[in-house]
């Protein structure tokens, strides 16, 4: 796949907010899952994709995530990220991030995520986000 190839289904992501617009631009595929080429912009020295960039990621689709499965509006933060890195994120790979919202209260929100570049598990982090409903 050349690198700057979106696979099919995904489609960019509207309004990601200010800062995911910087580091994006990030895509979303029907059932939630977030995609993004990894570009140099994102590598660190070693050529792998930046720890930093990828717990952006997966802070971006656990916001995503939770706010969907809230009923209504709703304003999401995160309390608190746990994120594993189990290997390099390889230049040029098309990275997904698969979130699950496993608990959703009246005031927290309890989700993992695993990311994966071309296939394989690169992340795998577990987060807590305080919610606010507005509607």
């Amino acid at each position: 796949m050349p690198p700057t190839r979106i696979p099919a289904g995904f489609e960019p992501l509207t309004n990601p907010g200010a800062f995911v617009e910087l580091v994006g631009p990030l895509h979303v595929r029907h059932d939630g899952v977030l995609g993004v080429r990894a570009e140099e912009r994102h590598l660190n020295r070693a050529g792998m994709v930046m720890g930093g960039f990828l717990a952006t990621l997966v802070d971006a689709a656990f916001g995503r995530a939770i706010r969907q499965d809230a009923a209504g509006q709703a304003t999401v933060a995160t309390v608190s990220l746990t994120t594993d890195f189990l290997r390099p994120g390889p230049a040029g790979a098309w990275l997904e991030a698969h979130t699950e919202v496993e608990q959703l209260g009246g005031r927290l929100a309890f989700a993992d995520c695993s990311v994966r570049a071309n296939g394989e598990e690169v992340v795998r982090a577990r987060a807590v986000f305080a919610v606010r409903s507005e509607g």
